[in-house]
């Protein structure tokens, strides 16, 4: 009889064990898919506005807030900075936060036309931008910002990233 106890005892804390090791794997995982789901959402973010920032133009007096013969001008809102240029395509363009909801996403505006650029399962807590334009270095843009994916419980992976855009204008 005492065998049978050990021996179910024993068996129990196996078990036990191995259901411990199954669940902190599944939460790896779930951990892993969160921080993936961010990463490609603000790859998708960085990519879009890094096209767009490196053939900016020189404002020649087309978009209000930018001084003339300029490529950037940042100013600020309550939710971060604004981001604010001439496109390639001469078109006035502004990357910003704005809410959603409950949610604040990446907002572009081309031409007084404006659309979300992230996902709503994203949220971005703060967007910064750092401006080096002057007449002896090639204009550059440091994007600092704070994101993190919008589920339920310990999976809200949160991921601070800081990237430098520089322009390719020569002219």
């Amino acid at each position: 009889m005492i065998e049978v106890i050990v021996s179910v005892l024993l068996f129990t804390v196996i078990i036990m064990s191995a259901t411990q090791i199954f669940k902190l794997v599944i939460d790896a995982q779930r951990s892993s898919i969160a921080t993936q789901n961010v990463q490609e959402s603000l790859k998708y973010f960085l990519e879009v506005m890094s096209k767009e920032v490196r053939t900016a133009k020189k404002n020649q007096d087309v978009c209000p807030g930018i001084a003339t013969n300029r490529i950037f001008a940042t100013s600020s809102n309550a939710l971060g900075d604004i981001l604010t240029f001439r496109n390639y395509d001469g078109e006035c363009v502004t990357y910003s936060l704005d809410t959603d909801g409950d949610n604040q996403r990446f907002q572009i505006t081309r031409d007084s036309q404006s659309g979300f650029i992230s996902p709503a399962k994203i949220r971005i807590d703060s967007l910064h931008f750092v401006i080096a334009d002057s007449s002896t270095v090639q204009p550059s843009i440091v994007v600092n910002l704070k994101a993190w994916a919008l589920s339920e419980g310990q999976f809200n992976s949160e991921m601070t990233i800081q990237t430098t855009i520089t322009s390719r204008y020569y002219k």
